[in-house]
Parts: structure tokens; C-alpha cells; sequence
């Protein structure tokens, strides 16, 4: 046998080869496809108004998955910061001196579809890193932050939660969502995760505005996006109020 023709059987022979790699490669990442956990979800109503006590859901979460792990849906409001003060003596006075500053969401809403009253650690865990303390970090005061706003339900883990919309297609689900009326206006973000002993998938955020009727939500927006010229203001009202009032006592 030549030469030549030794190398065009090896040829044929690592062409076959290849493509029969390439096949089951193929193969492999479509049955990849049709094993991948699917996680769908929307939203009813993009924009609401706050304010009506009367109504029993202010949305509706319609969604769809195949997965058997756990899911959670995730409510985040806009961010807030709080600033730690410590009151302390100086020069004989005593005045209020700054020992450290949180940011977080002021809205924390967690929905699973887990039937037991036991709250998941991922979901603890997310639950605490979502609130950020400027300087030296605390558990402590994370953990009576946490408590505090879980009085307000502003903070909120809610088991048992996802409603099965037809018993025939039981991966079909709807979650009503009733936000507290104590809720900040702002945008709100909406995501869903797959959670499974650390392993975690979330999917897309969908954006939801909230909306508060009447001067309150004003002030309240106003002297957290201005909050120096909110001070100032809150400053010049109070002298004024002060001289008036100092004023009108004279008369008297």
C-alpha cells in the first residue's frame, strides 16, 4: 500500500471520527435543552396606586415552572438609607454624633412555594446581605433592623404562597401580592429564583412604579431625593414658626 493512499484512508478515517463527535455532541446539548428547568413569570399590572384599603391585591403574579426545587418570588422597594447616631458628651454638652450608616431596600418581600412553616437559609442569607452597613458591620444591628421593619411588614417571608391556576397543569401558579400601606412610592423590582442547597438561578427583574396619592408621598419623595435642601426648608419653617408664635405672645 503507497504512501499516499495510507494518508487519505487516515484522513477519511479522523474525518469520520469528527463528525461522529460532532453528532453526539449535538445530541448531548439538546437533551441539555429539554432537561433545563424552565422559570416564566409576568406580572399583572405594572403601575399602581397605593391608598385603597378596600381592595384585597394591589397585583397578580402569573407564572409557570417544571422545576421541583424550591421557588422563591422576590419583591424589592426603592433604596433607603438610615444613619446610626450615638449620643456622646462634648464640652459639657451633650449632642448626637454619627457611628454608622445602613443602606437597603426599603422593601423586602419573599414568596415561596415551600408547604412547611420553615424559612430556606438562602433566603435568611439574601435577606441580610441585601442590607449594607457603612462602617463597621454589625449583626446585631442588622438583626434589630431586620425585626423592626418584619413589625412594619416591610419586611416580609411568606411560605405556602404559590396558588396552583389549574389542577390539570399543576406548573401553571398565580401569587397575590398585598403591599402594606406603608409601602414607600418609588420603583419597585420583581424577580423569581430556583434555589437548591446554594445552587441559585434568578431570572429577569421586571420593574413595578408605585405610586401614593396626597402631599405625603410628596414630602416623603422630595426629602429623600433633596434631603439638604429638605433640611433647609425644614429649618426656615421652624424659625418662622418660632418668631410668629414668639410674636404673638407679646400681644398677649
Amino acid at each position: 500500500m503507497s504512501l499516499q493512499l495510507t494518508q487519505e484512508l487516515l484522513f477519511k478515517m479522523l474525518f469520520k471520527i469528527f463528525y461522529f463527535v460532532k453528532i453526539i455532541t449535538f445530541l448531548a446539548f439538546i437533551t441539555n435543552i429539554a432537561k433545563a428547568e424552565k422559570l416564566i413569570f409576568d406580572v399583572s399590572n405594572s403601575k399602581i396606586t397605593l391608598g385603597n384599603k378596600k381592595k384585597e391585591n394591589d397585583f397578580t403574579i402569573y407564572g409557570f415552572s417544571d422545576s421541583k426545587r424550591t421557588l422563591v418570588l422576590k419583591i424589592t422597594g426603592p433604596k433607603q438609607k438610615v444613619i446610626l447616631q450615638k449620643k456622646k458628651k462634648i464640652l459639657g454638652m451633650w449632642t448626637w454624633g454619627k457611628t454608622g450608616e445602613f443602606s437597603y431596600p426599603s422593601l423586602n418581600h419573599y414568596y415561596t412555594n415551600n408547604k412547611i412553616n420553615q424559612i430556606d437559609f438562602e433566603i435568611k442569607k439574601d435577606l441580610y446581605d441585601n442590607i449594607k452597613l457603612i462602617g463597621k458591620d454589625d449583626d446585631n444591628l442588622k438583626k434589630d433592623l431586620i425585626e423592626k421593619k418584619m413589625s412594619m411588614e416591610l419586611f416580609k417571608i411568606k411560605n405556602s404562597s404559590f396558588n396552583i391556576i389549574n389542577k390539570d397543569v399543576p406548573s401553571l401558579f398565580k401569587i397575590p401580592v398585598k403591599l402594606p400601606q406603608n409601602s414607600p412610592a418609588g420603583n419597585y423590582f420583581i424577580s423569581m429564583s430556583l434555589m437548591d442547597g446554594g445552587d441559585k438561578f434568578e431570572t429577569r427583574k421586571i420593574k413595578l412604579e408605585v405610586k401614593k396619592p396626597g402631599i405625603s408621598s410628596f414630602i416623603f419623595s422630595f426629602a429623600h431625593k433633596f434631603s439638604f435642601i429638605y433640611g433647609i426648608f425644614s429649618a426656615i419653617i421652624a424659625i418662622a414658626l418660632g418668631v410668629f408664635a414668639s410674636l404673638v405672645f407679646r400681644k398677649l
